[in-house]
């Protein structure tokens, strides 16, 4: 999977304690002013994102579960936005953290 993590750990604002970096699992968090948080699950060995968003009282309103992704790219970095690619399918996630839709998956 061709992704740069330092660009990941700058884009979210908090990496969970529940992260392994000895197995390249990375737990990713940033909460939002409006009480949603998004939590950013990636697995580098598997090449699988899982995106959770929830709400203040931790009720879960969206997740999304990505298999044999390809890249990740941060698109723009101060309007906090990223897109996850396959390479076996034509798949793309699109995830912006401040923006009205959250999250989009189009193939």
């Amino acid at each position: 999977m061709k992704l740069d993590i330092t660009e990941l750990f700058i884009f979210f604002d908090e990496l969970m304690p529940v992260t392994d970096e000895e197995q390249k699992v990375y737990w990713l968090k940033t909460k939002r002013s409006d009480g949603l948080t998004i939590t950013f699950i990636l697995s580098i060995y598997e090449e699988s994102v899982s995106i959770l968003i929830t709400n203040d009282n931790g009720t879960s309103i969206s997740s999304l579960d990505l298999e044999n992704c390809s890249e990740i790219r941060i698109l723009d970095p101060k309007r906090k936005c990223l897109e996850v690619l396959h390479d076996r399918e034509n798949g793309r996630c699109f995830l912006s953290l401040f923006g009205d839709s959250i999250l989009n998956y189009a193939e």
